[in-house]
């Protein structure tokens, strides 16, 4: 292999951005949530995070292509293979024209409403970068609905039913972490002087509200979790549902920490990019599946 080939791989892997992956293991958190933890369901479940990691990738391709001009002005955004001219715009369609058409393949024979996930999840993303992403809170509740449809989508790919708690939670609280995505934006554009984000429409003038926005729904989300630990449906799955309410105070540490961070500009970009290189992110995730094992055994 010739010393450009290897460079070239290099840079379809940064734009193709496999960090991004780790999100899209929320498609297992039906499987988990439900106690359908089978060899069947893991299958299906690790198929369902191949295919929406390849349709997430084309789509990250895709907005490369769509924000260039404003990356290539960004302080951290420039040193992406597109803006910075390591690779074409041509090469980029071929990779994005590769990856939906895998995508496509690997879902033709799973759940036919996955396969129309995978098309709503790969329209609505599109439809983001090319518009809702440059209006002010419609990029917010995108974000949290795209994180939402991972979670039905892997409740659809195993044909386990997803509750409408899991549902609410999950949108208020990747809501929260959108919202202070784009607060850390507008720190990082207020360093730079600058009185809006490139290729947003948000203003420094915002940054208040979306520092309240994004605490209200945190606040949201720790209230449904606590309202689901006082269902029936608690009472139905876990043997020791008392032991849950761990998890409330887990989560809220998690959520008002990260807060915390960002105030202090320790987070470059993307609260959920900086949880997976933050050890004490990974000792609450552990924290909560070992209190979820002894809710359901004890």
């Amino acid at each position: 292999m010739t010393a450009k080939n290897k460079i070239d791989i290099i840079n379809f892997f940064k734009i193709a951005r496999p960090y991004q992956w780790i999100k899209n293991i929320l498609v297992f958190v039906p499987m988990i949530m439900s106690h359908n933890i089978n060899l069947s369901s893991f299958t299906e479940s690790a198929k369902g995070f191949i295919i929406l990691s390849l349709i997430a990738s084309s789509v990250y391709i895709i907005n490369d292509i769509v924000d260039i001009e404003s990356d290539k002005q960004h302080p951290y955004k420039k040193y992406r293979p597109l803006a910075a001219d390591l690779i074409s715009i041509n090469q980029c369609k071929i990779i994005i024209f590769f990856l939906v058409t895998v995508s496509i393949l690997l879902s033709l024979n799973s759940n036919i409403k996955f396969l129309f996930l995978i098309l709503i999840y790969f329209f609505i993303s599109n439809l983001y970068s090319f518009i809702l992403k440059k209006l002010k809170i419609f990029d917010l509740l995108t974000l949290a609905i795209l994180y939402t449809l991972r979670i039905i989508g892997g409740g659809l790919i195993t044909d386990i039913y997803v509750s409408s708690w899991l549902l609410s939670f999950s949108f208020f609280f990747f809501l929260s972490l959108a919202s202070i995505k784009r607060k850390i934006e507008l720190n990082n554009a207020k360093k730079l002087n600058n009185k809006s984000i490139l290729g947003r429409g948000y203003s420094i003038k915002d940054l208040k509200i979306i520092n309240i926005f994004s605490i209200l729904s945190a606040i949201i989300s720790i209230i449904i979790f606590i309202l689901y630990l006082n269902s029936s449906q608690v009472k139905n799955l876990y043997s020791s549902p008392e032991i849950l309410w761990i998890i409330c105070l887990i989560l809220s540490y998690w959520i008002f920490r990260i807060f915390l961070v960002s105030n202090k500009n320790q987070i470059n970009d993307d609260p959920i990019i900086f949880a997976i290189y933050d050890i004490k992110s990974y000792i609450c995730a552990i924290l909560i599946l070992m209190i979820l094992w002894f809710g359901t055994f004890l």
